[in-house]
């Protein structure tokens, strides 16, 4: 592909800059075009252009996704964040229509004022529903309410032909394959979707200590049966018998009558520029990723687990009510934390794996990370439960998020150590969660995701060129 022909595209649209782009783990980049089109013309008139020109195109929603899925290397970079319009709100029914672009956060601001509830909510409130759509997000309630396309009721479809089309339930096999399908079929440009009504936008919060790693998966199954969330921390430092302490945070819905306010929303979903009030984030990160090795991490674990078992071995069951956005983002509540990483970025792992056995295997696979040194500084653990979406990170079990700095570390221990992780998730059957992935081989993904070839034929079927591509799916699909 001839540079030329992608800068061509800036004489059609002023804000289109070509340059490196990274994912969100900034560990891997390449240089794309990148254009942000506001309108569905717009979108058409890219498209029609790289149909001509033969020019490949990466859809990209909020850029949360880790690695080289939302990276498309000298071709062009389709970013739908301007398109973030909500299109139409029922607060009697809870349906809303909203533009690709459209964050969870800006879902919350209304919906909650009216006790209505996106489920299956990552981490991250920035994350466009766009982006959730094609990578099927999962949350704290996953072993509840499945993964995000549990709630898609139809969404439009720009193919790479220029046609659009409604795609629902009605539309069984392409529904069940551009949900969690990448971006890869078509751009979303509208999506329509069920929210879950709510007694309140309050939840009551609830922290139980474990021991070991056996006691905190016991823990989450027990939190399943009367928590509407649950998640566990996990100090992946700990050895022999405690290996795998930590404490399971559950969450429930208040069912009492209480209300919030838009201010108080906003203030909840507005991300602090300051660390602890006063702090600057970045100078505060710049001094904290000299301390941000895992000996150092050790000891804050083991700390982090001491102020737990102090705060919490008393405590009454429940806390105080709390909005739903303080506890499910609360990682948000930290500003720049990605700043502590840099400059060399970091890797996250997510295997899904069985429920069967799953407290020892989960022993084992952290066992295997401390093996390779490479334990996990920041350990989350959730439950899921399974749906038949083509491409999708979902099953009966639990994924463990583990998450190592590049700094310190020779690229040929990456490698082994990030061989060794997908050398145990094939040997149990388990799958690595692709928004997180950088590191997976073709064969790997294949074992992983059986209904990859259903996914590629419906793929060939709608766009016979591969128009819609990125790293990733030449990496792991073509």
């Amino acid at each position: 592909m001839k540079k030329n022909n992608i800068l061509d595209l800036t004489k059609l649209f002023s804000d289109a800059s070509y340059g490196l782009q990274m994912g969100y783990a900034e560990t891997i980049s390449a240089k794309s075009l990148v254009i942000s089109p506001k309108t569905v013309e717009e979108c058409q008139e890219i498209l029609k252009y790289c149909n001509l020109e033969n020019i490949k195109i990466c859809c990209r929603g909020g850029g949360y996704s880790y690695g080289d899925m939302i990276l498309n290397s000298e071709q062009v970079i389709l970013d739908t964040c301007s398109m973030n319009e909500i299109l139409d709100w029922n607060s009697e029914t809870g349906l809303i229509t909203v533009q690709p672009g459209v964050s969870f956060a800006s879902i919350f601001k209304i919906s909650l004022l009216h006790n209505w509830t996106l489920h299956s909510c990552p981490g991250g409130m920035d994350v466009t529903i766009g982006g959730a759509i094609s990578n099927n997000v999962h949350g704290k309630d996953a072993w509840k309410s499945g993964n995000f396309g549990c709630q898609i009721c139809s969404f439009k479809l720009l193919l790479a032909s220029g046609e659009t089309i409604i795609v629902d339930e009605a539309k069984e096999s392409l529904f069940k394959a551009v949900i969690g399908g990448m971006g890869l079929i078509g751009i979303i440009i509208q999506a329509t979707i069920q929210l879950k009504k709510i007694p309140s936008p309050f939840v009551t919060t609830r922290t139980d200590l474990a021991q070991n790693i056996e006691e905190s998966i016991a823990l989450l199954e027990r939190r399943k049966k009367d928590s509407d969330f649950a998640v566990a921390w996990v100090d992946a430092f700990a050895k022999g018998s405690a290996i795998g302490r930590g404490y399971v945070s559950s969450a429930s819905w208040v069912k009492d009558d209480l209300v919030t306010t838009p201010s108080d929303l906003n203030k909840s979903l507005t991300k602090p520029s300051l660390i602890f009030g006063f702090l600057p984030a970045k100078p505060f990160w710049f001094v904290g990723r000299r301390f941000f090795k895992p000996f150092v991490l050790n000891i804050l674990n083991k700390i982090h687990y001491l102020v737990a078992k102090m705060k919490f071995s008393n405590k009454k069951k429940s806390s105080d009510p709390i909005l739903f956005t303080d506890y499910n983002f609360m990682h948000n509540k930290i500003p720049d934390i990605r700043e502590v990483y840099r400059p060399h970025g970091f890797f996250e792992f997510e295997p899904l794996l069985p429920k069967k056995n799953g407290a020892k295997i989960i022993r084992d696979l952290l066992i295997l990370c401390q093996k390779f040194k490479s334990e996990s500084l920041l350990c989350g653990l959730k439950s899921h439960k399974g749906d038949d979406f083509l491409v999708s990170f979902a099953g009966d079990g639990y994924s463990i998020g583990i998450d190592i700095q590049v700094a310190g570390r020779a690229t040929k221990e990456i490698e082994n150590f990030a061989n060794a992780i997908i050398d145990f998730t094939n040997k149990y059957e388990g799958k690595i969660y692709l928004a997180k992935d950088e590191k997976l081989d073709k064969h790997s993904f294949q074992k992983m995701y059986p209904n990859y070839k259903t996914f590629l034929d419906l793929k060939s079927n709608f766009d016979p060129e591969n128009r819609f591509s990125s790293d990733m799916f030449q990496r792991l699909m073509e």
